[in-house]
């Protein structure tokens, strides 16, 4: 790996593409760009169906559970595996793995990099086994020397519920490395009918019919029973992709070369650097528990799965379409259509990102409304999540650009900027977290979130010259035309919203704002970034030939 930096380096000392600038793409690099964005585009339809399963599971959830110290404990207790499944399955196995195959693929052939993927396989599958077995008994320990009293009972139900739910770790971990392979062959259909496997048993668990006067803890475990069985069923589906893609499906143990080791080693400041947005929801939940009360934390939970529409949508769709090509221009050191996919992908990501933002911001309380206010969830907690949400919503353009720039970073084997960017956003997170949710509630936890995401982002586009690239991925020139369907998406929803009575508005309503947002959005951009939309029309018809 070392190896592969040095000649990327040295190469960028030769070829330094400006991303800043705008030169036409080679008919090589358009066809690449295409099949990114076909990949993108895959990625997004099965998002966008897991995303609405996951809702109703959330809804479910708050119906069932009402905004209660034990939907706050299963919350809490789901963090950690919910931080490997986001942060592995959303980037981070791709970041990693995607390259170092690239590499070997490109210098020794297709042999070596399935030979490569099966020593990792079995290197990562021994990494899982002692993490979750020192993890169990970390928790298990704790969970004993709690005293038993009425004092510590949501803290050791917590710490039970966590204790439980850690092995899924390990399938889900599996299954975003299997998925890499996938989709660096083309392939994101199976790598992204996964989360939505695991949703439907999530749901299933909440649906399931109990006997009558049964306590929530009894329910509680059906849906941390399911959430195991349905991590286990996601990584066997992962197995049969990995199959029709060429690759092994039995791990293997033995010697690793330096370019393998390098990339085990690549695990942690992959998850690290890419982990930004799920680290600050972590700090968020144990700080908001502790400074407002022990149900709070579900509102900093619930904003956040929210959150994860638009940027799962587009930030991680781009990001696992644009991944491929990123590793494949890296390996082969071709700096020109790497500085060109970054600076395109960072630009239709930012006026995607901004809108979608924009546009959720716009119709916050009707939305809430809509997906959760029922049985013991109440129109004042749904004033609150709208609050709560409109805070956080300020951090997706940072996160969805922090997270390109991170897979830019990666691909071509530099870990230390993403490292130390990651480990300087944090400490700011969370003295902003201390210094506002006393004052401002839970809401003062988004607004803290999104300025220490922005100075992650800042210090990451100011340290591409590190990999070979001069400027930045959009300049103060480019910012009109990227912000402008933004304002656009929020004036038509606030808009639309007006005939069905504004905040109060219905079902029909906010369709309505959510079509007439969209629409202003698509319109504008269309106008502003043809090229954009040009390239999203050619995807969309040749996307079903790609598959």
């Amino acid at each position: 790996m070392e190896a592969q930096v040095t000649s990327c380096r040295s190469d960028r000392l030769a070829r330094v593409e400006p991303i800043g600038d705008d030169p036409a793409m080679s008919a090589r690099g358009s066809a690449a760009g295409r099949t990114a964005l076909r990949g993108a585009l895959v990625t997004s339809a099965w998002t966008l169906v897991s995303r609405v399963a996951g809702y109703a599971r959330d809804a479910l959830l708050a119906a069932v559970f009402g905004m209660s110290p034990l939907l706050g404990a299963l919350h809490l207790a789901w963090m950690v595996p919910n931080l490997f499944r986001r942060v592995l399955g959303e980037g981070a196995a791709a970041a990693v793995v995607q390259p170092v195959l690239a590499r070997r693929e490109h210098a020794t052939g297709a042999a070596a990099a399935r030979e490569g993927f099966a020593l990792l396989h079995g290197s990562v599958l021994r990494a899982l086994a002692l993490f979750v077995c020192a993890g169990c008994t970390v928790l298990f320990a704790a969970w004993v020397t709690l005293p038993a009293d009425e004092g510590h009972r949501e803290t050791r139900r917590a710490l039970l519920f966590a204790l439980a739910l850690l092995p899924f770790v390990a399938p889900t971990s599996l299954a975003a490395l299997h998925a890499a392979p996938q989709n660096l062959a083309g392939r994101f259909f199976i790598p992204a009918l996964g989360p939505v496997v695991l949703n439907l048993f999530w749901i299933a668990a909440l649906l399931w019919p109990l006997p009558e006067g049964a306590a929530d803890g009894r329910r509680a475990w059906v849906v941390i029973a399911a959430i195991l069985v349905g991590g286990v069923i996601q990584w066997l589906v992962q197995l049969h992709g990995l199959r029709a893609a060429g690759y092994p499906a039995r791990p293997r143990r033995g010697p690793m070369s330096p370019d393998l080791r390098g990339a085990v080693r690549g695990v942690a400041p992959a998850l690290f650097g890419l982990g930004a947005v799920q680290l600050t929801l972590v700090t968020d939940q144990i700080a908001i528990r502790w400074l407002v009360d022990g149900s709070a934390n579900s509102y900093a939970y619930y904003a956040h799965r929210l959150l994860h529409l638009p940027l799962a949508l587009v930030s991680l769709s781009a990001a696992t379409g644009v991944m491929p090509l990123l590793a494949r221009a890296a390996a082969e050191r071709d700096l020109t259509t790497l500085g060109d996919a970054l600076r395109r992908g960072a630009q239709v990501l930012l006026w995607l990102i901004v809108a979608a933002a924009a546009g959720l911001h716009a119709v916050a309380e009707p939305c809430v409304r809509a997906l959760f206010e029922r049985a013991q969830f109440t129109a004042e907690h749904t004033q609150m999540l709208a609050d709560t949400l409109r805070a956080y919503l300020w951090s997706l353009p940072p996160a969805a650009l922090a997270a390109l720039l991170v897979r830019a970073y990666l691909a071509c084997g530099q870990t230390r900027l993403p490292v130390i960017a990651a480990a300087l956003m944090l400490p700011l997170h969370l003295a902003g977290v201390l210094l506002l949710v006393p004052r401002f509630g839970v809401p003062g936890a988004g607004w803290a979130t999104a300025a220490a995401l922005a100075a992650q982002c800042a210090l990451l586009a100011g340290g591409l010259g590190q990999i070979g690239l001069r400027g930045l991925p959009a300049r103060a020139r480019d910012l009109p035309r990227l912000l402008a369907p933004g304002c656009a998406a929020w004036c038509a929803a606030r808009l639309a919203l007006i005939p069905f009575g504004g905040n109060g508005a219905g079902l029909g309503g906010l369709a309505c704002a959510i079509g007439a947002g969209a629409l202003a959005a698509l319109l504008l951009g269309a106008l502003l970034r043809p090229g954009d939309l040009r390239d999203l029309a050619l995807a969309l018809r040749r996307g079903g030939a790609a598959r």
